[in-house]
């Protein structure tokens, strides 16, 4: 498949999966033997089940959740993109109930994600996102992390 072939099936996955919640999609545009490597809970890499219940893990903790394409680049078998995401956290997310926060939003959370593709299928990505950046928007850690820690004369 063309480079271009290969960006296509990525705007579908980030236009379907994440922002329609179509997790199906997944065993159409990912091969069997698809590993992840991201941002699964205690590590490891992701396989497709474990991407669709991060996807609907997601869509549970922010029904409105909307990804959107900065910017997409292909080479060779590889696409990657930079993103921001964003949505309303009205259910639990990661053991985080809904968030107390006024706009009950974190803004906007940059990420990259990068996909290896054979036969005109996804086989491998890697993925990062801004954790941190969400768990402060959301108000589960403070602002001022130095007032987390303990004084120099602890």
């Amino acid at each position: 498949m063309s480079k271009s072939d290969n960006k296509e099936l990525q705007q579908r996955f980030v236009d379907e999966c994440w922002n329609e919640g179509n997790t199906d999609l997944i065993d159409e545009l990912y091969s069997e033997n698809y590993v992840g490597h991201w941002y699964l809970l205690g590590g490891g890499d992701a396989d497709r089940e474990a991407l669709k219940a991060f996807i609907q893990d997601v869509r549970t903790g922010f029904p409105d959740f909307e990804m959107t394409v900065e910017f997409m680049i292909a080479e060779d078998d590889m696409v990657s993109m930079g993103f921001t995401a964003d949505g309303t956290h009205e259910g639990e997310f990661m053991g985080i109930p809904p968030s107390e926060t006024e706009s009950g939003t974190a803004g906007a959370t940059p990420g990259h994600l990068t996909h290896r593709f054979e036969d005109g299928k996804i086989v491998e990505s890697w993925s990062t996102w801004d954790a941190l950046g969400l768990l402060l928007g959301l108000g589960v850690i403070p602002e001022d992390l130095s007032a987390a820690l303990p004084a120099a004369d602890d």
